[in-house]
């Protein structure tokens, strides 16, 4: 998408509108300023020249035949108006201007007799009208400059010079909030293609840089469920190419030799290789969401405890009473579930301790273990599938390597968070991190 104005682009088409509101705006603006200001300031000036005829005609009648011409030299220097006697026809306008029309209807409703505009080939500029007064026909002249005003082309010009400077200014705003929907546009189709690309610049107005953000984001998770799917894909195969091996073999010696051990040795790479599609399967769901349910949090962990240590396990558990909040059940159990394999995996014999800390705004659980710790700079990555710390990938001191992957996700999907931490004895600590509104009453 590119910049080019188009009528079925973004910008073209909210141009389009600026313009078109701003220019039907303009001549509604513009025609209510000449009916309500011009015309009626026209009437009024027309009006006052017609009183100014009839009042210089009676003075020119009342005047000493010696005064008469200092009137006439003073009316047409000062005020622009010839007046005397009529002692020439004149052509009749036939058609007046309307600002002329309302003089002459002024005019005639001011002598109560009826006139008519008259003009001079020598004279193209100036207007006529003969006026009977005292037995005589007293001629009166005015310059057609005299009805000419600036108000109606100052009025186009503000309105004109209005409307560019509005729909200018409503461009470079639209073009401003296009810009970045331009850029996003091709991200999106860049993205659709399976091309990775550099971060939008999230810059503007708050909501497009939170849309941009919000896009970053989106393309960065995508990118990592890309990788992730490659990871998960490669780590499958490998870890069902070593128990399909040893099936083989196991197979080949049976056929020479049959042995209850080897037998049991299958049905144990049987069991692994199900342990491995399963919790490849656990990760696959880890997207689905679930709705939340009023949930005694202290009840879910101790009979969790209770359940581990039915089969060996020791169990530490340190929980308050009647902690209920709204959370999604299956998903809260899985997460805690997988925290706790994790941690007995690499205690050993030692006993696992959790603990849950209601806090301000927060559930914070613990699930603290005895083994050797993560280092700091592989505490994030072993949230990633089948990252494993110990290089040999063997299952019994690594698992299966998707536990954390799983822990992860289903946290990001509900908001929680989930932190990896060091205790004094140089056991890792795993905090499940909830947040909270107001407990549910029981």
């Amino acid at each position: 998408m590119n910049h080019r104005f188009r009528a079925s682009t973004l910008f073209g088409r909210t141009a389009l509108a600026f313009t078109l509101a701003f220019l039907i705006f303009s001549l509604f603006s513009l025609s209510l300023f000449i009916y309500f200001v011009t015309l009626p300031l026209t009437k009024r000036v027309a009006d006052d020249l017609s009183s100014m005829a009839v009042l210089s005609a009676q003075i020119w009648v009342e005047l000493p035949p010696g005064t008469r011409p200092d009137f006439e030299r003073e009316m047409r220097e000062h005020h622009q108006f010839l007046i005397g006697l009529a002692d020439s026809s004149l052509s009749v306008d036939v058609s007046p201007e309307f600002y002329e029309n309302y003089f002459i209807q002024s005019l005639n409703g001011r002598t109560g007799k009826s006139h008519t505009l008259l003009f001079d080939n020598v004279m193209p500029e100036w207007r006529w009208v003969d006026i009977p007064m005292g037995g005589r026909i007293i001629r009166a002249g005015f310059n057609q400059k005299r009805f000419t005003t600036q108000i109606p082309l100052t009025m186009i010009v503000m309105v004109v010079a209005g409307t560019l400077i509005a729909v200018i200014t409503s461009l470079v705003i639209v073009r401003r909030v296009t810009h970045p929907l331009a850029a996003l546009v091709r991200a999106t189709t860049r993205v659709g293609a399976g091309r990775r690309g550099a971060p939008l610049e999230e810059k503007g107005a708050e909501e497009l840089v939170e849309l941009t953000r919000n896009f970053n984001r989106m393309e960065e998770q995508l990118q990592m469920l890309m990788e992730n799917r490659t990871t998960l894909l490669a780590g499958i195969s490998h870890d069902l190419r070593t128990p399909i091996a040893r099936m083989q073999l196991e197979l080949e010696l049976l056929e020479e030799n049959p042995d209850r051990e080897m037998v049991q040795d299958m049905r144990d790479d049987l069991v692994e290789m199900n342990e491995i599609i399963t919790a490849t399967l656990q990760l696959s769901k880890g997207l689905t969401q679930e709705a939340s349910q009023p949930t005694d949090l202290c009840r879910e962990i101790i009979e969790l405890t209770a359940e581990y240590e039915r089969h060996g396990n020791e169990i530490e558990s340190e929980c308050q009473e009647r902690l209920t909040y709204n959370v999604p059940l299956s998903t809260f159990r899985r997460v805690l579930h997988n925290l706790i394999d994790n941690a007995i995996r690499y205690s050993g014999a030692k006993p696992v301790r959790i603990t849950c800390i209601t806090q301000v705004d927060q559930v914070c659980i613990e699930v603290i273990d005895q083994g050797p710790g993560i280092p700091v700079d592989q505490r994030r990555a072993v949230f990633q599938p089948f990252k494993r710390l110990e290089g040999s990938r063997n299952r019994t001191s690594g698992g299966s390597g998707l536990g954390l992957a799983i822990v992860d996700q289903l946290c990001r999907m509900n908001d929680w968070r989930v932190e990896l931490d060091q205790t004094e004895a140089g056991g890792t600590v795993a905090r499940l991190k909830l947040p909270i509104d107001t407990p549910q009453s029981e």
